[in-house]
């Protein structure tokens, strides 16, 4: 697993996309931009004519975008509940996802040779995806996400909701 390296600037965007900061809509899609971007910096070995994005709809497509954005490679999207999965044709496939919780969508899809990106990624999952992994941070938070705009318990609010603006 690799996770981001933290810095102030880092910590404050972590700050917007927590689901306690209230914050929703072009502002959170900025940091989810932006923390794509640094994350896909950091990645080595990925040349861009070999590479494809794939960004899980919905929640995963402005972080896709960042990292689209920085590493210059193709991009594609996927609609788990609407559409079959067809891999692209290049070397390297980076599936890509704001939150992964239990990370069930992404194994359904996953081979040994892909990678996965994400914003966060809940402890419990960490193991599923070790060697495969690129986060920005991992989380002992979970729950379910409704629209909701506090956490109660085990619900709380949905991150892709949040980032169109729909709550």
């Amino acid at each position: 697993m690799f996770e981001l390296e933290k810095n102030d600037e880092v910590n404050k965007l972590i700050e917007i996309t927590k689901s306690n900061s209230g914050i929703s809509g072009p502002e959170l899609c900025k940091a989810h931009m932006e923390l794509g971007r640094r994350l896909a910096e950091s990645m080595q070995g990925f040349e861009p004519n070999d590479t494809t994005i794939v960004a899980l709809l919905r929640g995963g497509f402005f972080f896709a975008e960042g990292m689209y954005f920085s590493m210059g490679c193709k991009f594609y999207t996927y609609d788990p509940k609407h559409e079959e999965f067809v891999r692209p044709n290049t070397k390297n496939i980076i599936i890509v996802d704001s939150v992964i919780s239990t990370g069930r969508t992404i194994k359904k899809i996953l081979t040994p040779d892909m990678h996965i990106a994400c914003c966060v990624i809940n402890e419990n999952a960490v193991a599923s995806f070790e060697k495969q992994l690129y986060t920005v941070r991992v989380s002992k938070n979970s729950f379910v996400g409704e629209e909701v705009k506090i956490q109660i318990g085990n619900v709380g609010p949905d991150t892709t909701m949040r980032l169109f603006n729909q709550i």
